[in-house]
């Protein structure tokens, strides 16, 4: 990166964001503040934060950017300038968010893992971390097993028994060229396997675990539910049962009067 860089007084935050670009692949949104680059505050302005990152991609590197949304920090992994447009916070913001940041621990890259979220209509999500498990190639039914995809597994071990039936050369091949897919395509599998459950792509993060995934996932969608957690229910919507019976006396509540239209 550039080591002549001027110092500037106010943070940018993301105005317009283009299909196909880098921020829209990292699920960034309109109105995200760029807070710091490699944990480092940065105040530098649009063109020379595109400079940066575009001399991130020359070198095949990665950074760590830094962002906030809805008051929460949180960082993702990029390798190429973000391809949106940017406009300046006021100095009474970016005085509050430099506050802000100053009491925030932070982590290098190498201490952090990646993770993609996606999730259904219900807001049932699933956290995949971004990495390859040997597991996938030397034994995939503990890995579909450590991944939760228990019908995959079930329909897998059917394929195998069926083949070890039938003979059992054709179940060691089958087992072995299931095995090196697994273990090359695991990631794409896994996305596959969601997007086949109702599951869409939603959000990118770099974290500590998966707890602190989910913890980071809870503060921006309170009602978001994950199979296995350590956090607390998901908030529910509460109903205002005085709205709904409408001052019903409680002998009458059942009873259809002869002025209604009902519809069986």
């Amino acid at each position: 990166m550039a080591e002549n860089k001027k110092e500037g007084n106010f943070l940018i935050k993301i105005d317009k964001i283009t299909g196909g670009c880098h921020a829209a692949s990292n699920f960034l949104k309109q109105h995200d503040v760029i807070v710091a680059l490699d944990n480092q505050l940065y105040t530098f302005g649009e063109k020379q934060l595109t400079n940066d990152l575009k001399e991130i991609k020359k070198n095949k590197q990665k950074a760590l950017l830094t962002i906030l949304r809805d008051e929460t920090f949180f960082d993702l992994i990029v390798e190429n300038s973000l391809g949106c447009k940017f406009i300046s916070l006021t100095s009474e913001e970016t005085s509050k968010i430099k506050s802000h940041y100053s009491s925030r621990e932070t982590r290098d890259l190498d201490q952090l893992n990646e993770y993609v979220g996606m999730r259904d209509v219900y807001r049932n999500y699933e956290i995949i971390e971004n990495s390859s498990s040997l597991s996938a190639g030397l034994f995939p039914p503990l890995w579909l097993a450590y991944s939760q995809k228990w019908w995959v597994l079930f329909l897998f071990i059917a394929i195998m028994a069926i083949s070890f039936a039938v003979n059992i050369f054709i179940f060691l091949i089958g087992y072995l060229l299931t095995s090196l897919y697994c273990y090359k395509a695991q990631l794409n599998l896994l996305y596959s396997f969601s997007m086949l459950e109702g599951k869409v792509f939603c959000f990118k993060l770099v974290a500590g675990s998966m707890d602190e995934a989910q913890k980071i996932i809870r503060k921006f969608d309170p009602k978001s539910k994950f199979r296995y957690t350590k956090l607390p229910k998901p908030l529910i919507e509460e109903v205002d049962e005085d709205k709904n019976l409408d001052k019903k006396e409680p002998n009458k509540e059942n009873i259809v009067d002869e002025k209604d239209t009902v519809i069986v």
